[in-house]
């Protein structure tokens, strides 16, 4: 067949001619162009950067070789047969060098006068694909080494590229290969020979490698990406007029089942006999084993509409998602330079899964549960991220939300990274911002709400972000606890009424979220600092849940009754709990101790 793609297989071929390219242009590599015969009589025309094709005749591979030497500018010198050049570029396993910022042995440099339009092709193929493992180079530097899949724009096929950009604008090279294990066995050796001690790497899925955990930036300035450095106070600005593209298309949240209406106040009096609610404890048999490692921070459930049930916890070197119903780990990620405070899931519009997490680092940031790829990084707050949570209004992408030590609540769009709104509640390293929440409302606005410590005792603020304007500050009394960081929670009802709850020391308080009245106070096991965490059941009942001591409770709202209890092993710091409803109405609890590793499992059911 005239002009076909070959592949020349050892002793099946003979070399008749081969040229190097000499004195050529400054973008060119040194090419070479190879002609020979094949054993079934046919001729081959070789080349650096377009592969090799056959042909039936001499004068046809004689032709097609001059024209491609016509592609380069330069002066062509006769060689001896060698197939070390070409297999430089396309390696024997079947891995191509794509680009390389430094040294002209690419395929880039061997496609002469297409090599523009043909990487250009490439480099598009690779920002659509799909990253499988990455690694961020340090601040300094800003970049990363990733392995990303992606189809091939000329043929086609599925390959596999392993990205080096430890410092962009400096170095760049893409290697891809057809085997994704072989891809991953060249990007774990990349890793390991770029890594320097004095500049360690800001994030990375190799668990025994160390990330950067002493690096910080100046609170008064941000450096952008290409090293760029600006006053914070211009930063927003900047993305407007200049920001990247988001590194994944967020999707907008689903409207409601039921039409949006106006938020209302409780629409019965609260009922004073407890619901029927059968508890079973789902804790995984591999949680049961103490690990001081696994001492989580702060606890997140979800609920996948597929039916599977996720928890992340925060720990002082990262963030795990596990999966509840096998206890296996699903994602470890890395990228905080100081410990991991906080941390968030939510579910996007499509179903997938994402986490935020919050750092002692000042930074918030969102990964993707699936590949643990990191989506955002935000330079949240002028010292810790105490605590992140997502809220989902319709027609929208998610909203994150984060408190810290400056006294502040802020609002971000998680894709392009600018600011939604914020909110100061005092004096910066006075009013420290502990715990914060969030929930769509039955209108379609965004509750925030706010748990702060100011020293004197602890005050709850609940605002209408959407509209910017405060609905309540509660003030809650400490009973002169020492150790008191109070904690919130939100939740909506079918009825268009929400509800929040705060604790802080022993008490635990529950409000009408539209009225401000409170609807139930309750009594935790010890003082210090607690957790708590609200959900809601099908038949218009909300569960409070807190944590304190050796003890967890999970309390029916309306009638103060208990409805599910988890005695813990051991006490001890950090006491963290969360709720969260699942597709078949029933509620999922997770509590932790410094002895639970990382969590304690129920599922409440309500009777049927």
């Amino acid at each position: 067949m005239e002009n076909e793609d070959i592949a020349l297989d050892e002793g099946r071929y003979r070399p008749v001619a081969q040229w190097a390219l000499t004195d050529h242009g400054p973008m060119d590599g040194p090419v070479n162009v190879q002609v020979g015969t094949l054993s079934d009589g046919r001729w081959y025309v070789r080349h650096m950067g377009f592969g090799t094709r056959a042909f039936d005749g001499k004068q046809a591979a004689w032709d097609a070789a001059r024209g491609l030497m016509g592609r380069h500018e330069g002066r062509w010198e006769s060689v001896a047969a060698d197939s070390a050049p070409f297999l430089a570029v396309c390696r024997a396993d079947g891995s191509r060098v794509l680009y390389d910022i430094n040294d002209d042995a690419c395929l880039y440099g061997c496609w002469g006068d297409q090599r523009d339009r043909l990487w250009d092709a490439h480099l598009a193929a690779i920002s659509a694909g799909t990253t499988l493992r990455s690694t961020e180079t340090h601040k300094i530097f800003g970049g990363y080494i990733e392995v990303v899949a992606y189809d091939d724009p000329l043929d086609g096929v599925r390959r596999h590229a392993v990205v080096t950009a430890r410092d962009p604008g400096s170095d760049y090279r893409a290697v891809d290969h057809l085997d994704r294990a072989a891809a991953e066995v060249e990007y774990e050796e990349t890793v390991y020979a770029n890594w320097d001690m004095d500049f360690p790497y800001k994030a990375t899925d190799i668990f025994d490698i160390q990330v950067d955990r002493k690096s910080k930036r100046s609170g008064d300035v941000a450096m952008l990406d290409d090293g760029t450095i600006l006053d914070k106070g211009d930063l927003d600005e900047y993305n407007r007029l200049y920001g990247l593209p988001p590194r994944m298309e967020w999707p907008k949240t689903p409207g409601p089942s039921v039409p949006l209406g106006p938020v209302g106040a409780m629409t019965a009096g609260p009922r004073d006999w407890a619901p029927s609610v059968d508890v079973e404890d789902m804790t995984p048999a591999a949680w049961t084993l103490a690990d001081p490692e696994l001492r989580a921070n702060a606890l997140s459930l979800a609920a996948l509409p597929d039916g599977r049930r996720l928890l992340a916890s925060a720990h002082d070197d990262g963030a795990h998602v596990w999966s509840i119903g096998g206890g296996e780990g699903v994602q470890r990620v890395s990228g905080h330079s100081e410990w991991v405070l906080s941390v968030a899931l939510t579910v996007l519009g499509d179903g997938r899964a994402v986490l935020a997490t919050g750092g002692k680092d000042g930074l918030a940031r969102a990964w993707s549960v699936r590949e643990g790829e990191a989506l955002q990084e935000i330079e949240a707050h002028d010292g810790p991220v105490n605590s992140v949570a997502w809220a989902c209004p319709p027609g929208e992408v998610p909203w994150l939300v984060t408190g810290g030590d400056d006294a502040a609540v802020r609002l971000w769009d998680p894709g392009t990274k600018l600011p939604l709104g914020a909110f100061e509640v005092g004096e910066p390293r006075v009013h420290l911002v502990w715990s914060v929440a969030a929930a769509a409302l039955s209108d379609g606005h965004v509750c925030v709400a706010a748990a702060v410590d100011d020293f004197d005792g602890a005050a709850v603020h609940v605002w209408d972000a959407t509209a910017k304007a405060k609905l309540h500050e509660f003030r809650v009394e400490t009973g002169g606890a020492l150790s008191r960081m109070p904690e919130v929670a939100v939740t909506t009802l079918a009825d268009h009424s929400f509800r929040v709850a705060a604790v802080a020391g022993r008490t635990l308080h529950v409000w009408d979220g539209h009225t401000g009245r409170a609807v139930r106070t309750l009594q935790v096991s010890e003082d210090g600092d607690s957790g708590v965490a609200l959900a809601a059941l099908p038949d218009l009942r909300a569960v409070v849940a807190a944590t304190s001591g050796r003890e967890t409770l999970a309390w029916d709202v309306e009638s103060g009754a208990v409805l599910a209890r988890v005695e813990h092993a051991a006490g001890g710091l950090p006491q963290t709990v969360d709720l969260v409803a699942g597709q078949d109405g029933g509620l999922l609890l997770a509590a932790g101790r410094g002895g639970d590793a990382p969590a304690r499992v129920l599922r409440l059911d309500p009777a049927r």
